[in-house]
This record gives structure tokens, C-alpha cells and sequence, in this order.
């Protein structure tokens, strides 16, 4: 079975459809070394011309960020988890977007799991400084070993089985497009949710 898929390289953003063996596309990425892409297409960063080619396979350590259109897994398998609104930086890519932890782990524990690629709901990822405004995706794969700085962007209590803690982390400023309304609008980091897959 192929999906469609986007991904974010250092240069590049390659749209192609990618093959599963019955697993979801972030199983794929975090089992294998290697993704490859059919009916590619490369979208240069630079100056936005595209390359088209039948099959190009990529390196999983030389993408940033992956879009995930397609399936999420089981519902009945989805663990309660605390959503937690952050900022990463990665290379010359931007995102902002909720990360998902269980309710007794600290905070961005998403961010220390073995996994290379971490899931990040209700994203807005963007090219620092060029292109227009982030655009909403539901899901995008982040490469761990890519983030080069992530900031909260709400306070993020510390929530332990009994109860919440009082201590928070504090709210980064200067939130970028497409979260700056979003953040405002929480109050505070007590979102919960499923978990992401």
C-alpha cells in the first residue's frame, strides 16, 4: 500500500507516495534507515523550482520533517497524554505545534523517547524567514536528532497521579505565526488529549 507524503529536507521539500508494509508511515521511518519516495517531486527552497522523478530513496537521518496524511492507528490503542504547545527550530525549518506525554512524566518528556521521529499534532510548520504564513497539518513526524532549540509556548504544569504540581516552566515569547492567537487562547498548558501516533 503507498501513501502520499511530504517531507522537509535541509534544501528541499520531496512529495511523492511512499510504500508500507502494513505499518503507518512513522513506524516505517522510525524502523528503517531508508524511506523511498515514488512519483517524487523535489521543490527547491531556494528558488522554488521542481525536479520529477520516478523513485527517489532518502536517507531518513536527512529529513527534518515529515506530513502525515494517512493512518493514525488504532483509536482503542490511544493513551490519555498531556498536550504540551511548543515552538522547535530545526535547521532552516520551524514548527509549532502540540508534543504528547504521559500525564506522570516531565515536561517535553516527547522530546528524550528513543524514537527518532516524534509526533506533533496540530502543526504549523514554516521556512524561517521566506515563504508565506505556516499552513495547518493535523500530524508531522519530527527528527529529534534535527532540533536544534525548542521553546514552550504556554506554561507547562508538571502533572504527577495524585495531582498537579505548582510549579511550571514558563511561557517562551515571541510566539511565530500561526500559533501566536492559539497560544493566547489556552491560558495554560492543562490540554489533554489522545495520544499521537
Amino acid at each position: 500500500m503507498r501513501e502520499r507524503s511530504v517531507a522537509w529536507a535541509e534544501d528541499c521539500r520531496v512529495r511523492g507516495s511512499v510504500e508500507l508494509a502494513g505499518g503507518r508511515i512513522s513506524d516505517q521511518v522510525n524502523e528503517d534507515g531508508l524511506l523511498t519516495f515514488f512519483g517524487a517531486t523535489l521543490e527547491s527552497l531556494d528558488d522554488g523550482h521542481a525536479v520529477a522523478v520516478d523513485e527517489l530513496e532518502v536517507e531518513r537521518r536527512e529529513l527534518h520533517l515529515i506530513e502525515v496524511e494517512g493512518r493514525r492507528g488504532d483509536p482503542a490503542r490511544r493513551l490519555r497524554t498531556v498536550q504540551e504547545l511548543v515552538e522547535l527550530t530545526l535547521g532552516p525549518f520551524r514548527a509549532s505545534g502540540n508534543l504528547h506525554r504521559p500525564p506522570n512524566t516531565q515536561p517535553l518528556a516527547a522530546l528524550s523517547r528513543w524514537v527518532r521521529f516524534v509526533p506533533m499534532t496540530d502543526a504549523f510548520p514554516w521556512v524561517t524567514g521566506r515563504g508565506p504564513d505556516p499552513q495547518h497539518v493535523d500530524v508531522v513526524l519530527v527528527n529529534r536528532e534535527r532540533i536544534e532549540k525548542s521553546a514552550p509556548l504556554v506554561p507547562i504544569p508538571i502533572e504527577t497521579e495524585d495531582d498537579w504540581l505548582g510549579s511550571t516552566w514558563p511561557a517562551a515569547g515571541g510566539a511565530e505565526p500561526g500559533h501566536r492567537g492559539r497560544a493566547a487562547d489556552t491560558g495554560s498548558g492543562e490540554r489533554t488529549g489522545e495520544a499521537a501516533d
